[in-house]
């Protein structure tokens, strides 16, 4: 019952952080809430708009809204849940609670808005009659996987840079390189053969042709190159919460 009671607290604070966060994010913004579906469509068309001449793609600018999504959850949460904890140090110093939440909140909340914008792009996709409703049963595993290693990657790359600040720095350029080596922008099989590995084994590349195949039809799912994308980011998953648990002890004095 104590356990249960605990549990049941921990997510009302959990909530409570993760609707603070989403309200802080469109406070005072003129169009509010609609900039959740808004900016990821502007890069669509901007991006599409250019490299459309390049990229010898059926229906770009609709992959290319499928890939944008998820790497803007991605790649806000690392940017903003890894220096998430320096910046709360003050709440820190001032109440004891579980310390994880912060980072955790940040994700929820940037997952939340791309739930939305996935939810409207599907609504437009089975109108056109592009896509089933069996194919949509992928979306709660694939999604579930991306919540999943992008909370282990931030809790990872949040506890460290407590002690290092030096880490939203790294994070910054490797995400920049990310980008170009995850099918954003482009078809995989696109990547010649002598490095399509190389490109295959990233777990965001595995996320990203789940999504292809399942609202266009398209994408390679290698279901080797998934499985052992699935083990990386399960230890990723693991290795973060281990570091943060052993190293959150020391955070207020590190602050």
């Amino acid at each position: 019952m104590v356990r249960k009671m605990r549990w049941r607290n921990y997510l009302d604070f959990l909530w409570a952080m993760t609707e603070k966060e989403i309200k802080a994010r469109y406070k005072r913004a003129v169009f509010g809430f609609l900039w959740v579906i808004l900016n990821p469509l502007l890069q669509m068309l901007i991006i599409g708009a250019i490299f459309s001449f390049f990229i010898r793609i059926p229906n770009y600018f609709l992959f290319l809204f499928t890939g944008l999504l998820p790497w803007e959850f991605i790649s806000l949460s690392l940017t903003k849940a890894t220096p998430s904890i320096v910046y709360e140090r003050s709440l820190l110093q001032k109440a004891k609670f579980p310390i994880e939440v912060i980072p955790i909140s940040i994700i929820l909340s940037n997952f939340f808005n791309m739930l939305i914008s996935f939810g409207l792009f599907c609504l437009i996709l089975i109108f056109l009659r592009r896509i089933t409703f069996l194919s949509l049963a992928l979306f709660v595993p694939t999604f579930i996987w991306l919540l999943l290693f992008t909370i282990g990657l931030t809790l990872l790359t949040s506890s460290l840079q407590v002690k290092y600040r030096d880490v939203s720095f790294f994070i910054q350029t490797i995400l920049i390189l990310w980008f170009y080596a995850t099918p954003v922008l482009y078809s995989l099989s696109l990547i010649p053969a002598q490095i399509h590995l190389l490109f295959s084994l990233n777990p965001l590349t595995s996320i990203f042709e789940l999504l292809h195949f399942a609202l266009l039809n398209q994408g390679l799912i290698d279901f080797k190159i998934m499985i052992i994308n699935i083990l990386i980011s399960i230890f990723i998953f693991i290795m973060g919460v281990i570091i943060f648990k052993r190293e959150h002890k020391y955070f207020v004095d590190w602050l």
